[in-house]
């Protein structure tokens, strides 16, 4: 706390919003009594200091060091649709920065303030008290949440009448559906119950200009606008309500591993099921090295599951002739009525088994459901034993996926041995597409001096080369923050890249919401291209956050 960043202090926002709040509570018949009565808007250090960074390496490693570049300087927590309408207006006003905070999950560096802010207050807008479900259309099968709702609150309130919301993430218990949407997020589920931009049907958002609420239609026409607020980070507006679609609980729900002798074999059991139309709810195939370390994470087994798990790698390696160090583990998960889930199970086993597949069973498949969110706090713990991890995703067309996991375990090692130092990296392969997949890349490397976060960056930035050669995107569901911004205008295209930026400009003139995230800083008036792409470098936060303080020495030690 004590290495906290001065605040800058804005006693006119703090005066205006708290009267805007004030009037807002006594004509408030939507929030209770008991939540009215905390305060709305916090100064404090603990409240700055929880809402600084996400999850990512970046951000944990700064945090041990105990070293802030800039804080939100205060943080506000609005209750309704109509406070963030008041609290947009006096932002604006008094030309405040503001950025919506979830769960603060997010590893892209979406929820931090901006370094080069440092004469605007930056306000954290967290927006968990915001987490009520307004209606429900049974018949329909979509209810209206407010986006401060925590994925198990989401599910705890639809599954009161029989429905669950399939969005499944690893940040699932901590994140919100505002979150969710902002980030452009996917679930492990992702198969059955699609993407994020596949479950929302209409939005409701605050921005500079004014309120835009999208229709609430089974199929839109003409212009998706849902389509230019989901993955935009805060950028163009705060969401505050969404309407999205839910299923029923399934009646049947059936998870099981397999081994397949090597991850090629297991990616063409893949395509061929999506080839042939058969979709499972998830299917997951973890790499060599993944599956190396899922087995090291396994919980203690009691002696007979041991002895059989010892048979079973008998039997792959001295009958079927396997290469014990190449197998890969898939995780099959299948959702839906009795007579679905057979069928489904029946027809993807079938393709499995001519891929030469070996069914494990469903101890696999419970062991992926109770493990599912602990990947984020076994980063964590690697934090405190001299590790550093972190992780990196990209969703790509199926002829190049192969080429394109290679390339980018090729080239992560290349940097490791340029350095003189050793890592692991393992990857996974889930949601499958008509067209492509998500490679979900996890790597690690000993922890040595403060250079480590330069061979992260490093890693980052060669890996990301590799993705975009093999026609991959720069992130599946993570986000782009500003640990992706560098390559945006490659990604888009500048003509798409500058038609944002001009959208950007009619809804936020003043560079209120969330700047420094999602696409590089405007073009000035007459600035020559060149002029431009050096100003925008310049201040691209990728190459600044966590990066001054090595270049003025002393050694960083976690």
């Amino acid at each position: 706390i004590q290495k906290l960043p001065a605040v800058v202090q804005n006693e006119n926002f703090l005066k205006e919003l708290s009267a805007a709040w004030s009037t807002a509570t006594q004509s408030s018949s939507t929030a209770s009594t008991e939540a009215r009565g905390n305060s709305q808007i916090k100064t404090d250090p603990e409240s700055r200091l929880t809402h600084v960074f996400g999850k990512n390496y970046r951000d944990l490693w700064r945090v041990r060091l105990g070293w802030v570049q800039r804080a939100p300087d205060y943080v506000v927590l609005p209750h309704s649709h109509d406070d963030v309408v008041k609290l947009m207006e006096v932002a604006v006003a008094n030309n405040i920065v503001l950025i919506p905070f979830g769960g603060g999950t997010n590893v892209t560096g979406c929820i931090e303030a901006s370094l080069l802010e440092t004469r605007r207050t930056i306000v954290s807008v967290d927006m968990r008290r915001m987490g009520r479900m307004l209606s429900i259309d049974r018949n329909s099968r979509v209810a209206v949440f407010e986006a401060g709702v925590l994925g198990p609150d989401l599910d705890e309130a639809i599954g009161r009448h029989g429905f669950k919301f399939g969005h499944d993430p690893d940040s699932y218990i901590f994140s919100t559906l505002g979150g969710w949407i902002a980030s452009r997020s996917s679930g492990a589920l992702s198969n059955k119950y699609g993407d994020i931009e596949n479950m929302v049907l209409s939005l409701k958002v605050v921005t500079p200009n004014g309120v835009i609420e999208t229709p609430l239609v089974s199929r839109p026409c003409g212009p998706d606008l849902n389509g230019i607020f989901i993955g935009s980070e805060g950028h163009f507006g705060i969401i505050t309500e969404a309407c999205v679609k839910i299923e029923p609980i399934p009646a049947v729900a059936l998870y099981e591993g397999w081994m397949f002798p090597n991850f090629e074999s297991g990616y063409s059991a893949f395509y061929e099921c999506t080839k042939l139309g058969v979709h499972p709810t998830a299917m997951r195939l973890y790499d060599e090295d993944d599956t190396q370390m899922s087995m090291a994470l396994k919980s203690e087994e009691p002696g007979i599951n041991k002895i059989i798990s010892k048979g079973v790698k008998q039997y792959l390696k001295n009958v079927k002739k396997w290469e014990l160090e190449k197998t890969c583990l898939v995780i099959l998960g299948h959702e839906g009525t009795a007579e679905q889930v057979k069928l489904e199970n029946k027809s993807t086993a079938a393709i499995f088994l001519k891929f030469g597949a070996f069914r494990v069973g469903k101890g696999a498949g419970a062991g992926w459901q109770e493990k599912k969110y602990d990947l984020p706090f076994v980063r964590d713990f690697a934090l405190q034993h001299k590790m550093w991890a972190d992780v990196f995703e990209t969703s790509v067309v199926y002829s190049e996926a192969v080429a394109c996991w290679r390339a980018v375990k090729a080239e992560v090692r290349a940097v490791w041995k340029e350095r003189g130092q050793v890592g692991w990296i393992g990857c996974h392969v889930a949601h499958q597409y008509r067209f492509g997949c998500c490679l979900y890349f996890t790597f690690a490397g000993q922890q040595k001096d403060e250079r480590d976060i330069e061979i992260l960056l490093e890693i980052k930035q060669r890996a990301t080369e590799a993705m975009l050669r093999h026609r991959g995107n720069l992130t599946h569901h993570h986000g782009i923050g500003y640990e992706h911004v560098p390559w945006m205008e490659r990604y888009l295209g500048t003509p798409a890249m500058e038609m944002l930026l001009a959208f950007k400009a009619i809804v936020d003139p003043n560079d209120n919401c969330n700047p420094h995230k999602l696409l590089p800083v405007r073009r000035l008036e007459g600035e020559s291209a060149k002029d431009a792409a050096e100003r925008r470098k310049k201040m691209m936060l990728f190459y600044q956050c966590g990066i001054q303080q090595q270049q003025k020495g002393g050694k960083a030690k976690l």
